[in-house]
């Protein structure tokens, strides 16, 4: 399953360059642009530049308690498994988009599960019940902590209505302290977000003429930053840049030069033919993030899991059955119908962050329909089944568990793109081995870079031999790499405001990048809005001094 990997590491130069009065009037920030603003201030009250790395569970533990969350601890080892030994702060952007904040909805549903009376409060001896056999389990010192509360105990009663209202109240005032100390910090705002602080001057939109992108005179790349008719090029011209360089390529429609290259007309498929000698060779199916992204229309209505018979007989519903079935077939890698050990974790490692041992195998051969030591499909319902009972009917272990497979609470696969892999061969037959890459591990990063490196143009920053932008093109999308070789961090800063019918990965059109010492990253994806029609690509990168 190929979930899209678009590196959310851009920040936008209209963040913080307005006073706050005047943007919220005028031009108030976009729901992409708020959301990397809070990734940002979370991971800057942990660490002193968005380059560091999270070298530890407590420490992703402690960024994501800033950014508003509350993580369990299955939650945390599903990210920071026995073979991560660091995420960055792309990788904790991408986290923070699966895991949403706990609802107050959300709180209240499950407790009132508990409230017998209705009336608002459970009992601390069903409490402590709750909070230390189901679920993520609580020492009897947390539950004592909990009942400890002033506000929301009395009479040996808990008013979860009040603590669930707490709750998120403290949630949401940590992550605004954490935003509002980031923006006190100018000097920091600067360096991170590449951004002036004073207020620009008013112009009039249809004073100053937009350039065509076709044509591109010297000059005008030279001053590019100094013209437009967006609030964008406004602040520009108070910035300070070292040295820009601009790149311009048209595209047609539905073009294909490359023979070698099979893309046909359906944008679902996608093929090459050549030649390979003798060797192991990696596939590595991946989508840009231009166009699979985050699902933002919420659900109205949740679907139900698990219902109880007349004698109170837990059975997983007919929907939900129907997409562990569409799960099976995706885990199933051999498509032979069955699920062996090392398929399963593949499952297991993504749902839970943890593989299961040999042991543990043969005690799920025992007690579930297997065949040949593999795991039927039925076999694998019966394993949901006993999960959900374990949780004595809770699902909120069973919507973990869709959630990382990229289904959302309609059962809707609405953050993942399932895949198939066909390869022919004239003169053998070759051999195709499913291998685990790690989330967050930066193996797909490493491999797009190498790839752009090796086929792409490479431009160097005039005056500055050490950064380089490296630009590969098909006929379908363009990647961009930036290549720093100096001793130094740089701050580049990217502007696609004259692009035309492109959409590209970082959801911005004007954003920056910091790019470490001695290191490439990958800077953006572009693809056409419409494939069908004329796309042009038009990019301006400057070095922010």
């Amino acid at each position: 399953m190929a979930i899209s990997p678009g590196r959310d590491a851009a920040f936008s130069c209209q963040k913080s360059a307005l006073s706050e009065s005047l943007r919220t009037k005028k031009f108030p920030l976009t729901e992409e642009e708020i959301f990397y603003m809070n990734c940002r201030a979370a991971y800057l009250t942990v660490f002193k530049s968005s380059l560091e790395n999270i070298i530890s569970k407590e420490q992703l533990y402690l960024a994501l308690q800033h950014a508003g969350r509350n993580p369990s601890q299955k939650t945390i080892n599903k990210y920071w498994t026995p073979q991560t030994a660091k995420l960055n702060f792309d990788d904790f952007c991408v986290i923070l988009r699966k895991e949403k904040p706990t609802s107050k909805a959300e709180l209240l549903k499950s407790f009132k599960q508990l409230d017998v009376n209705d009336d608002g409060c459970i009992l601390h001896t069903d409490l402590y019940k709750l909070l230390t056999k189901r679920g993520e389990k609580m020492t009897r010192e947390e539950v004592s902590a909990v009942t400890s509360l002033a506000d929301v105990n009395a009479d040996g009663k808990f008013d979860y209505i009040k603590f669930c209202k707490l709750y998120v109240t403290t949630n949401e005032q940590c992550l605004k302290t954490t935003v509002e100390k980031l923006e006190v910090d100018s000097k920091l705002r600067r360096q991170q977000f590449g951004n002036h602080i004073e207020e620009p001057p008013e112009r009039d939109p249809s004073s100053v003429p937009k350039p065509s992108p076709r044509i591109i005179r010297k000059t005008e790349q030279e001053t590019f930053s100094k013209k437009g008719d967006t609030r964008s090029s406004s602040l520009a011209t108070t910035r300070k840049f070292k040295t820009s360089i601009s790149f311009t390529i048209t595209m047609g429609a539905n073009s294909n030069r490359n023979s070698k290259l099979t893309e046909p007309n359906s944008i679902k498929v996608f093929g090459w033919t050549g030649e390979l000698g003798p060797g192991i060779y990696w596939l590595i199916p991946s989508t840009t993030g231009c166009r699979l992204r985050k699902e933002i229309k919420p659900v109205t209505e949740e679907a139900q899991l698990v219902y109880r018979d007349e004698t109170g007989e837990l059975f997983l519903t007919k929907e939900f059955r129907s997409t562990l079935s569409d799960i099976f077939e995706v885990i199933d890698l051999d498509g032979n119908g069955l699920l062996s050990l090392e398929e399963y974790n593949f499952f297991e490692l993504r749902t839970s962050g943890e593989k299961c041992d040999e042991d543990a195998w043969a005690v799920c051969r025992d007690n579930f329909d297997t065949k040949k030591n593999e795991l039927t499909r039925q076999g694998f319902m019966d394993l949901n089944l006993m999960e959900a009972n374990d949780q004595e009917g809770d699902p909120r272990d069973l919507w973990v568990t869709l959630h990382s497979m990229g289904y959302n609470k309609a059962l809707e696969l609405t953050e993942a793109c399932p895949f198939v892999i066909d390869i022919y061969a004239d003169k053998c037959k070759p051999r195709i081995k499913a291998v685990h890459m790690e989330a967050c591990s930066g193996q797909l990063e490493k491999a797009i870079c190498k790839s752009v490196l090796n086929k792409g143009d490479a431009r160097v920053m005039d005056g500055y031999e050490n950064i380089i932008v490296h630009t590969y093109k098909r006929d379908t999308w363009i990647t961009s790499v930036i290549e720093n070789k100096s001793d130094n961090k740089v701050i580049i800063h990217i502007n696609n405001e004259l692009s035309k019918n492109c959409v590209n990965n970082r959801g911005l059109n004007i954003f920056a990048v910091e790019v470490a010492p001695k290191s490439t990253m990958v800077c953006q994806h572009v693809m056409p809005v419409n494939e069908r029609q004329e796309w042009i690509y038009y990019c301006v990168y400057s070095l922010i001094s």
